[in-house]
Parts: C-alpha cells; sequence; structure tokens
C-alpha cells in the first residue's frame, strides 16, 4: 500500500535525524524517516566532538596526515626542518568556519530543549580542545593555525608546560604545551542521534527503521517519491538525501547525477571505564582522546580510502594505542573494551553537500559532511528545516550547493521513472 508524505528523509544517521526532529516542530507536516542500518554508519563511529575550531583548522584526524608526511619528508631532506605548505592539513574556508561556529552556538539550548521536553539527555560537556604539542613539528602547525584566525583570538589560548600540567596533570611529561580551543566541547554521539529521533517521534515523525530505498519515483523533473524493499511505495513533495556515505546511489536515482560523497573509513577503539583523568578532549599529531561521562575513554581515528570496508585491522590499532599511551602513560594498563569502524561521507573539498540541485523539484542534499557530522548537525537541520518552508536561511549555503563540482549526469532522471 502506498504511503503519502509531505517530507521523506532518507537517512536515519544523525544529519537525517536532526532534519527530522526541526521539520517536526512544524506540526503541519507529515514526515517519514527511513533507515537502513548499514555497516559502517559514521554517527555510531564518531567521537562526539564539537570541534567548531579544530575541526576547522584540520586538528580533528587530518594533523595524523601531518604527522606521517612530516616524517616522510624528515627522511627526504635527512632532517631538514618541514615547511607548511597545501600538502599539510588545511584550514577549511570561511564560509566552514561560519557553518561550524554557528552550529556550535545551537548546543546549549538544543540540550536543554531534547531534555526538558522530550526527556533526552544527550551528555552535552563543556570541556574544550587542547591540540598538545611533542615537537618542534607540532609547535609549527599551531602557530600557523594561530596566524590563520586571528578573528579568533578570544577563543584560543596557548599552555606552556607547567600550564598543560596543572590543567591535565595525566598528560605525559614529553608534552611541551598545548594550544587550546576554547569554545570546542563535546557530546555522546549515540545520545544525540537516539535524542533528534525520540523528539520527532514525539513530535508525530513517522519512522522506519530497517527498510532500504531501492529506487526514487518521479513525475517528469519533479521527484515525487522512493520505492523500498520492505514498506513498498512512499509518495512525497519532498525527499531529503541524509543517506550518509550512501548518499551517491540516492543522488543518482534522483537526479541522475551522483554526487560525489564517498566513505571514509575510520577505525576508533574504546576503553574500560576509568576514573577521571582528563578535564577536557585532546588532540595530538597521532590521535584523538576523549573521555566520556561514564568513564570509558574514545581513541581515534584513522582516515583510510578503503571503500565500504569496516573491518579493523591491527596495524592501525595498534598505532592509535601507541599515540593514545604516548600522550597518556597511564593508559598503558587499561584494558580495550572493543574496537570498530566507520564510514564517515567525505566529498573533495571536505565541505558538505546541501540544498537543491538544479533541474530538479522536490529534492534536497543533506550530506557529505565527513568528520563534522555530529558539530553540524544542530545547524543542518535549521537550514532544512528553512528549505523546506522556503523561509529566509541564516546563512549563505552557495559554498555547500552541489552545483560546485563539475559532475556529468549519469543517465537522465526520466529514465529513472518508477512509476
Amino acid at each position: 500500500m502506498s504511503k503519502f508524505y509531505d517530507v521523506i528523509i532518507a537517512g536515519g544517521g544523525v544529519i537525517g535525524a536532526s532534519c527530522a526532529y526541526q521539520l517536526s516542530k512544524r506540526k503541519n507536516l507529515k514526515i517519514a524517516l527511513i533507515d537502513a542500518k548499514r555497516p559502517g554508519n559514521a554517527t555510531r563511529a564518531s567521537a562526539g566532538g564539537l570541534w567548531a575550531i579544530g575541526e576547522s583548522v584540520g586538528l580533528g584526524c587530518g594533523v595524523i596526515f601531518f604527522r606521517m608526511m612530516s616524517a616522510n619528508r624528515k627522511r627526504e631532506t635527512q632532517g631538514a626542518a618541514v615547511a607548511v605548505d597545501a600538502s599539510t592539513p588545511h584550514i577549511l574556508p570561511e564560509s566552514f568556519f561560519e557553518f561550524a561556529l554557528q552550529s556550535n552556538a545551537l548546543y546549549p539550548a538544543l540540550h536543554r530543549e531534547l531534555k526538558d521536553n522530550h526527556g533526552m539527555d544527550f551528555k552535552f560537556e563543556k570541556t574544550g580542545l587542547k591540540f598538545v604539542i611533542y615537537d618542534d613539528e607540532d609547535r609549527l602547525y599551531a602557530e600557523h593555525i594561530v596566524g590563520c584566525i586571528p578573528h579568533l583570538a578570544d577563543q584560543v589560548r596557548w599552555l606552556d608546560q607547567a600550564a598543560l600540567r596543572e590543567s591535565e596533570p595525566s598528560v605525559s611529561h614529553e608534552a611541551r604545551g598545548a594550544l587550546e580551543f576554547l569554545c570546542d566541547h563535546q557530546v555522546s554521539p549515540f545520545r544525540l542521534a537516539d535524542a533528534y529521533i525520540e523528539g520527532a517521534r514525539q513530535n508525530g515523525v513517522d519512522i522506519f527503521v530497517n527498510t532500504n530505498v531501492t529506487g526514487v519515483l518521479h513525475h517528469g523533473s519533479r521527484v515525487t517519491g522512493v520505492q523500498t524493499v520492505e514498506e513498498g511505495v512512499f509518495h512525497c513533495k519532498t525527499l531529503i538525501n541524509a543517506g550518509g556515505a550512501w548518499a551517491a546511489d540516492l543522488s543518482e536515482w534522483a537526479t541522475g547525477i551522483r554526487i560525489p560523497v564517498k566513505p571514509v573509513k575510520g577505525q576508533i577503539l574504546l576503553t574500560e571505564r576509568m576514573p577521571k583523568i582528563l578535564n577536557g578532549c585532546l588532540t595530538t599529531s597521532d590521535c584523538y582522546v576523549a573521555q566520556k561521562d561514564n568513564g570509558e575513554i574514545l581513541i581515534g581515528s584513522t582516515t583510510e580510502d578503503k571503500g565500504f570496508d569496516v573491518t579493523t585491522t591491527y596495524p592501525e590499532i595498534a598505532g592509535l594505542v601507541q599515540g593514545a599511551v604516548r600522550c597518556l602513560p597511564e593508559l598503558k594498563d587499561v584494558n580495550l573494551k572493543r574496537t570498530w569502524a566507520g564510514l564517515r561521507p567525505g566529498s573533495p573539498d571536505e565541505l558538505p553537500i546541501l540544498g537543491p540541485m538544479r533541474g530538479v523539484e522536490g529534492y534536497l542534499n543533506a550530506c557529505g559532511h565527513f568528520r563534522t557530522g555530529i558539530l553540524t548537525s544542530a545547524i543542518t537541520g535549521v537550514l532544512l528545516d528553512k528549505l523546506v518552508n522556503d523561509e529566509p536561511l541564516p546563512l549563505d549555503i552557495t559554498p555547500f550547493l552541489a552545483d560546485r563540482f563539475a559532475v556529468a549526469p549519469v543517465k537522465q532522471a526520466s529514465e529513472l521513472e518508477l512509476a
């Protein structure tokens, strides 16, 4: 039997869930969230870092590349100093800073709203993020960052070795100091996604889990619904593509154009519960480390171009372990609870892909968030709600439109008609 909705959201990760929640507050829209729980869902493999500045300046997983490339260049130049250039982790465009910072600013109120109105606590914690500096190369990159963001000087501070030890007594004596980002905090990624979905459900959204979208329906240039294996046909006025690492398939079915979103594998690990040893989140040239409210310590992450492979591999996990122990020596005697891998939805320029696509009606992108989906889910939900309801946007999404990529149609949309 066919189902009829104003909005269908394909993808129930943190981005799709945020879109569902924000749209559900309207009360005048009939909304369906359709999700297939595939191995590698990025939301379930996230650190939960709200690292608005840290991610914008390449200190998410990118700094790990910096260490590897610096080591390679040292060998090539027999120990000569390594300059920061275009091949090292890079500062993202100003448009992304605005996007990330606006999203970050929404979290305190969003936390209260979901907790008070829906009984869902996603564990928002004000922790800050410290980039731990071991050597001259780390210092060089930290200085490069500070030089690129003078407008955010009030959100950044240097910690010398003594100040770092006072702030984080468990950090290795090998550390010379740190660069701290004061507005970069953390949440529980699992609880955040669950909070969005439960809030949406309480507001009347129909949620279809373990449901696979296998095609898109059209009438001329307008998207009119989706086909699923488990639930049959869904009709809609607007389809939102929140398909994560699988978003390219849905865009091809909907528009005839395959947007350039591909999986970027990240391996991650979790320790057993420990007494509190961290006051904030840490990132280094080897890994990042975040202690959650239950005492578990999350350590990540690799950045690998391995397609949809979600296996964990010993060399990569061992590298993360070594990096974590280097930063926090007392982790040497702590047990690992589990390891896993997630698939980030990467785009060529590391920016999300948002909004409409030229020549197609009734279709909107909400994908390609790479490693910042948790951080930017809040503003993405707001933006998609405004787009669906044809209202002014809080920021310009032109830099995030799919039109920025020169992608040729795979097929004509009319050839994809299912009904």
